[in-house]
């Protein structure tokens, strides 16, 4: 297989585990399980959020197409603490589909290891790493950002 052609399907796959996401994602939000998963958090130190490039991530998010996605995650400059909770709210929607995506593709993965598909692999565990992973810690960065600010 054409590496052209990883890259495709690499791509389907993604935006795929972003479906996945969305659709476990409604079907569990009501639970208990979700309230818990919605304080999990990957990283707590600020410096390693600033190792792994996640300012620079979110610049790129910010000033790329990528900006268009999700739109419920805009803070004005002088939020309401209803607005922030809600927008802490979708936070959370958006961390944990991509967590969800994440773990989707992970399965994918292991699949191509298993099938001596390690190029494949490779690049599946990189756009996963990129557009699933990533977007995950970001959106517990700025979680905990607002809820820095909903404490005050």
């Amino acid at each position: 297989m054409t590496i052209t052609l990883y890259f495709l399907k690499a791509i389907i796959f993604t935006f795929g585990s972003w479906t996945m996401g969305l659709i476990i994602n409604n079907a569990i939000k009501n639970t208990t399980f979700y309230s818990k998963l919605s304080d999990f958090q990957f990283i707590r130190n600020k410096n390693i959020n600033h190792i792994l490039g996640l300012s620079i991530f979110s610049w790129i998010i910010k000033n790329s197409f990528f900006r268009v996605f999700n739109q419920n995650i805009q803070l004005k400059k002088r939020a309401s603490y209803k607005e922030l909770k809600q927008i802490r709210n979708e936070m959370v929607y958006a961390e944990i589909g991509h967590l969800i995506g994440f773990l989707f593709i992970l399965v994918f993965i292991f699949i191509q290891i298993m099938n001596n598909q390690y190029t494949y692999a490779l690049l599946l565990l990189g756009f996963n790493i990129i557009f699933n992973l990533y977007p995950t810690l970001l959106q517990q960065y700025n979680k905990k950002r607002v809820d820095n600010i909903l404490r005050r």
